[in-house]
């Protein structure tokens, strides 16, 4: 989102591109700020836990990004910042409880992962907006993928908890 985030605030809001950088700055810095709470809150609660409040929250921002309005392109933009910031936090703290004797590199992969999973986001948008002229779907299609994670984190949340009671 970072990334994107000045050419969407210009073209669709006819922001300055001062104006953009600093709305853009504000969401970077709300991200950054929410990935150690992420953590803190993973240490209590869990990492998994936090993630099924995550990807819900993330679709509803999507949501509120698809709208053409200041307003809830605002609310979706600071939410979607708060949310994945959280939930960068949260991916961390399942590193060692999956992965006990080889968090560094698992530490490693999972960085770089979240390093391509920024990459590709502004590309679909790019290529969304070329095809039908807007970044409605793209924000459409990504408030899904938020969705599909939800369905998968609570499907390997079934199978892990019947796989601890049948070792039991």
């Amino acid at each position: 989102m970072a990334v994107y985030l000045p050419t969407l605030l210009t073209e669709v809001f006819k922001l300055t591109p001062q104006d953009a950088g600093f709305r853009t700055a504000g969401f970077v810095v709300l991200a950054t700020a929410m990935r150690p709470v992420g953590g803190v809150l993973a240490d209590k609660v869990g990492g998994r836990t936090i993630l099924k409040w995550v990807f819900p929250a993330t679709a509803v921002m999507a949501i509120f990004l698809a709208c053409p309005l200041m307003s809830t392109f605002t609310i979706g933009a600071l939410g979607m910042a708060a949310s994945i910031g959280l939930g960068n936090g949260a991916v961390f703290k399942l590193v060692p409880e999956y992965f006990p004797k080889s968090v560094g590199g698992v530490t490693g992969l999972v960085g770089a992962a979240g390093g391509l999973g920024g990459f590709f986001p502004p590309l679909v948008l790019g290529m969304i907006k070329q095809q039908t002229g807007s970044f409605t779907l793209g924000f459409v299609l990504l408030g899904g993928f938020a969705l599909i994670c939800l369905m998968v984190l609570l499907r390997s949340s079934s199978a892990r908890t019947l796989a601890v009671a049948a070792s039991s």
